[in-house]
Formats: C-alpha cells, structure tokens, sequence
C-alpha cells in the first residue's frame, strides 16, 4: 500500500481535529495494524501533548530543536539542522511506563512556530510550499498513513500541509457558523490548488476527501438537522465543482463522550485510556470506514 498524506484542516478551533487525528492514528495502528505518523504543525502543540507528558513534552522540544518548528526554521536560515529519528517519538507511554502503539509515530510541535509566520514571507512562495514535501518527503514512505494536524487557519504553516496532502479531511461540528465556514474553507482549498498547481509534483491534486463530524449529541433535533443541513451543502458544492464527487462525510457522527475528554489529561487515545466507551467504539467504527475510503475498497 502506498502511504496516505491527509492534512487535517479547519480554520474554526474547537471542531475535534486533534481529537480526530489522535484518535483515528491510534485505531488505525491497534485495529488495522497501519503504521501511522502524526505531523503536529500546530504551535498550541495539543497533539504533542495528548501522546506525551508534559515534563517529557518540554524537555523534547525545549527551544524548539526536536519538534517541527526546526523544520520550518532551517528553511528561514538555509540550515539543515532537523533530525528525523531525534525528533521522532515512538509510541505511547500508558501509566505504568509501558510503551504501547510502538507503530504510532509523533513529530512533536512546540509554540516556536508562533514565530514562523512573521518571517516565512521572506521565502518564495513556491519554496514555502515545499517545506515539508522537501524534509519529510522520503521519511512519509516508511508510514502507511501521514496525518498532518495543522493549526486552526489558513496561513502558511497549513498551506505547507495542503500541498504535501494526497488529500484534506474537515473536522466538523454541526452547527450553523461552521457551516458557512465551511463552504469558505472549500472555496479556499480550490484558490489554493491554482495556486499551487505549477509546483505540484505528478498528479497530486489535494482536495477535500472526508468530512468528519465531532461532539454529537442526540438529544433532540438539533444536530441531526444541522447533519442534514451540511449533507445538502456539501451536494450543492459538489454540483459547482467546489468539492469533488468523491468527498463523503464519513459516518458515524462521534459522539460527545466524557472519556475521550478525560483521555487527554491521562496523555492516552480513548482506545487505550477507556476501550469500552462509546467513543472509542465510534472511532472504531469511523476508523474502518476512513480505511474502506483511503484504500479504495467497497
């Protein structure tokens, strides 16, 4: 299988998208036994400090040198001073020391990248968009799966992950503001496919593959409507060429589920830090239609 580059985007914080990318990254090595690399772009730094603890956190990336941030920093200086395999944390480490998900991969970001966008302008912009296909190009190949979490916007640090994604995945929230912004961020992903079109590599055409609904509740009506409502937008999108025909919202919806908020203080994904609940059951169940689409089975 050829590994799968997918960035995960929203502009709008608070939709689940490191929830997403944790969550689906650990299924996908417990149950479908995948390799899965995060790439934590995100100078909030959240998914670096679900997978770890924080005193391990701060002395790993202390100054920003073992952490993303690095990546971005040697193409402002014309440095090569990333190191992959220092950088790398290698699976998650449970109450008792044990290191469980050995096939569970981490880029740790650190807030160093708040300074990145005050000085990335410096670069061109075709160099700005091959930061990461040009560090982490050869790297992606031993993964099966390369989850990019990128920051809540649309700057360069996410325009970076963009252009190296086979595809973008939406975390959403159902409600009537993240559905306005999401047929913006789909008008913006195709602005930026122009714009990137002379410098991507082969047929890459990065685009929105998947959406993926967070933080459902299923009392009253509310949500499902809110569901029904996206379901049509997204038809309408389709019909203008804004999203292609292959982009799906990926069922179920996940559930808001208090273990999975408590798994983030424990540093574990829910299906190490409470198996039994509904949502590590709806990210399983969500895990194996992600698979079903990005593998291209029926």
């Amino acid at each position: 299988m050829s590994s799968k580059v997918l960035a995960f985007i929203n502009f709008k914080g608070g939709v689940g998208k490191t929830a997403t990318v944790v969550n689906i990254g650990a299924t996908l090595v417990a149950l479908h036994e995948r390799k899965v690399l995060i790439v934590d772009l995100d100078p909030q730094s959240n998914a670096s400090l679900w997978l770890m603890r924080p005193d391990r956190w701060r002395e790993h990336v202390a100054r920003g040198r073992r952490s993303t941030f690095q990546i971005f920093d040697d193409a402002l200086q014309g440095k090569n001073r990333f190191d992959f395999d220092e950088t790398l944390v290698r699976g998650v480490v449970t109450w008792t020391g044990f290191t469980d998900l050995p096939r569970l991969h981490l880029l740790p970001a650190a807030v160093e990248l708040l300074r990145i966008e005050d000085r990335i302008h410096e670069l061109r912009a075709s160099a700005i968009y091959q930061i990461l296909d040009s560090t982490l190009g050869t790297q992606f190949k031993q993964y099966d799966y390369i989850l990019l979490d990128c920051p809540p916007n649309l700057y360069s640090t996410t325009k970076t992950a963009i252009f190296s994604a086979d595809n973008c995945v939406v975390p959403y929230v159902p409600d009537y503001l993240s559905l306005s912004g999401f047929q913006v961020l789909a008008e913006q992903i195709i602005e930026m496919r122009e714009k990137f079109a002379p410098y991507l590599p082969g047929r890459r055409k990065p685009n929105i593959g998947a959406l993926i609904v967070s933080h459902y509740r299923q009392s009253g009506n509310v949500f499902r409507l809110a569901v029904n409502e996206l379901e049509l937008s997204m038809a309408a999108l389709r019909e203008t060429g804004v999203l292609p025909d292959s982009a799906i919202l990926l069922q179920p919806c996940i559930r808001h589920c208090v273990r999975v908020a408590e798994s983030t203080s424990e540093h574990l994904p829910v299906i190490l830090y409470a198996p039994g609940s509904i949502g590590a059951q709806d990210y399983a169940d969500l895990t194996q239609r992600f698979v079903d689409l990005f593998e291209g089975k029926k």
